[in-house]
């Protein structure tokens, strides 16, 4: 019986850890760099004032609230970032989501961030290969290039050079939307169900028990 109960208060806690979903939009650039023409390494592009930084993540469970610059990356089970020139993309092998510290409010929303993802241009993801980076609500760099490694695979140290193009916005004036999918989105039972579901554990247990004792009654121990 007591099975049946811990297996209802472990569905019961299920429903409710919804995943959360965080969008964020922000301001148009303010500051912009272009490359230098002609173009000396493959894929120039240059920002523009009409471009913005748009883009969501998606949690598990929401955000606690009161969160004071705390690293969720770990957390967080999809991204999606476009800076006007890039998409960044998690189901992308290109993009790496180098790190995501957060700040919420007393209501779990998020009220400042340090978010920084960046997108290999080459397979080989080696020092001097050409990259992409956005950093959330600051800025963005289109051709970048990579000037060190700590590790491989991940560049430590980026740089720019006349083929390069970066942007600014003013920080701080994004801003972010918080949303969480309907419970309707799940099959997850109502409390009517829940109920129905609980008196199916007690009848059951109940009915085990009798089970047991006639069982007993048949065969006394010697």
């Amino acid at each position: 019986m007591k099975k049946y109960l811990v297996l209802l208060a472990a569905a019961l806690l299920q429903a409710s850890a919804w995943a959360a979903t965080y969008t964020f939009t922000g301001p148009l650039y303010t500051t912009v760099n272009p490359f230098t023409a002609p173009c000396a390494k493959p894929t120039c592009a240059n920002f523009t004032t009409a471009m913005r930084q748009t883009g969501s993540f998606t949690t598990a469970a929401p955000l606690a609230p009161n969160l004071d610059t705390v690293l969720i990356t770990g957390l967080i089970q999809s991204y999606s970032f476009n800076d006007g020139l890039t998409q960044f993309d998690s189901g992308d092998t290109e993009t790496q989501l180098r790190y995501a510290y957060v700040t919420t409010d007393a209501a779990g929303n998020i009220v400042d961030q340090n978010i920084g993802i960046s997108r290999w241009q080459t397979a080989s993801h080696a020092t001097n290969d050409r990259l992409d980076y956005l950093s959330v609500n600051a800025g963005s760099y289109s051709n970048a290039y990579c000037q060190a490694q700590n590790v491989p695979d991940v560049c430590s140290l980026l740089n720019t050079d006349a083929s390069s193009s970066y942007v600014s916005a003013s920080i701080g004036l994004g801003g972010w939307v918080t949303s969480a999918p309907a419970a309707a989105a799940t099959s997850v039972p109502t409390l009517s169900e829940w109920g129905l579901l609980l008196m199916a554990c007690l009848v059951g247990g109940a009915g085990w028990r009798q089970v047991r004792r006639r069982a007993t009654s048949r065969w006394p121990a010697a």
